[in-house]
């Protein structure tokens, strides 16, 4: 004859639950919002609505300066493609906005001009950041931190 322990079973039932409560459970830490010095390229990505490849029409080597006040500058070669920028930023997990006080209040800017809402994508050292102009346009900033 067999003897059967299912008295036992809630108290296994509960040994278990408490076992798992103990297990660490091991996060990475999360990355942080890029701030410091970052050098790269800006470029200006240009798409022909007949055509499926992509023209890099414009590019300059910029540096960007996020400082933790909320506060950026864009230097580098500010002469032909984009301004020389500053002025204040926000950021969340996904999305940078910038509010360039060199933009101009009124007409169509001669250069780029950091300004609105841009994606962006940092692993700790390189910082990508992306804008979509219109159908045709796109803004691609790729920066390395130098500092």
């Amino acid at each position: 004859m067999k003897r059967r322990f299912i008295y036992l079973l809630p108290a296994l039932l509960v040994l278990t639950i408490l076992a798992t409560g103990c297990l660490k459970n091991s996060n990475p830490p999360p990355i942080p919002y890029p701030t410091g010095t970052f050098n790269g390229q800006f470029r200006l990505l240009h798409k022909k609505l007949s055509e499926t490849k992509v023209d890099t029409l414009k590019q300059a080597n910029i540096q960007l300066v996020l400082e933790t006040g909320m506060t950026f500058k864009v230097l580098g070669d500010t002469t032909t493609v984009h301004a020389g920028s500053k002025g204040q930023y926000g950021i969340n997990s996904a999305y940078m906005a910038f509010s360039d006080d060199t933009n101009p209040k009124t007409g169509t800017p001669e250069k780029i001009h950091l300004y609105g809402n841009y994606s962006y994508i940092y692993d700790g050292s390189t910082l990508v950041i992306l804008a979509v102009q219109g159908d045709t346009i796109n803004y691609r900033y790729d920066l390395k931190k130098v500092n």
